[in-house]
């Protein structure tokens, strides 16, 4: 009687500690933005999130998954216009593949015999060599974050401070480490921001 009790509560205790962190929330440091993610795409993974600004800004959309990385996925490259105005906007945005577990890796028994050469670690910019990215667990959570500014946040300088931050394991650690380094990007003061998540699926649940 005892050791189910026991089970019991330890069951409740790991629930209670996987829900304490929300789904969805805001970031910021006294913005005066007010960023919203209204709506996420059901396809797995997404193709495209629906934000709502209320006063014009330049955005960022990045996939954060604590503890694994962080991924620019809007703008999509340097010559996106990612200033947008008051209003309601829908991103499309393509996740890299080798992010997304494939079938084969999901279930091995579908693996092919001859997997071939695995991807060899990549070279960044300034000759550091860090390991080829990995799919994503999908038991890992993982999140949009939204971040905004009324100046400039620009395509390069996030790729360049995002590549080579320490991802902590907690999410809101996670989340926050990442939307500082964005901040970071932004030339000179006052770095205003302001950001929102949301938690996202994706892969599809077995």
């Amino acid at each position: 009687m005892r050791i189910a009790v026991l089970c019991s509560w330890l069951a409740a205790t790991l629930s209670s500690a996987c829900a304490s962190f929300p789904s969805a929330g805001t970031l910021g440091e006294g913005s005066a933005l007010r960023p919203h993610i209204t709506s996420v795409d059901t396809a797995h993974p997404p193709r495209h999130v629906t934000i709502e600004l209320d006063q014009p800004a330049y955005v960022a959309l990045l996939l954060v998954a604590p503890g694994h990385s962080a991924t620019l996925l809007y703008p999509a490259d340097s010559i996106t216009n990612n200033r947008l105005s008051a209003g309601t906007h829908q991103l499309n945005l393509r996740i890299p593949g080798v992010l997304v577990l494939v079938d084969s890796i999901r279930n091995p028994s579908r693996a092919p015999a001859n997997p071939g050469r695995q991807r060899a670690d990549t070279v960044g910019r300034a000759g550091v060599t860090r390991p080829a990215p990995r799919p994503i667990s999908p038991t890992l959570p993982t999140y949009f974050l939204l971040v905004t500014s009324p100046k400039p946040l620009v395509y390069q300088r996030i790729i360049d401070k995002t590549a080579g931050v320490s991802i902590p394991i907690s999410d809101d650690e996670a989340l926050n480490a990442v939307a500082k380094a964005v901040k970071s990007t932004i030339p000179e003061e006052p770095r205003e921001w302001a950001g929102y998540y949301q938690r996202i699926e994706l892969h599809k649940r077995n």
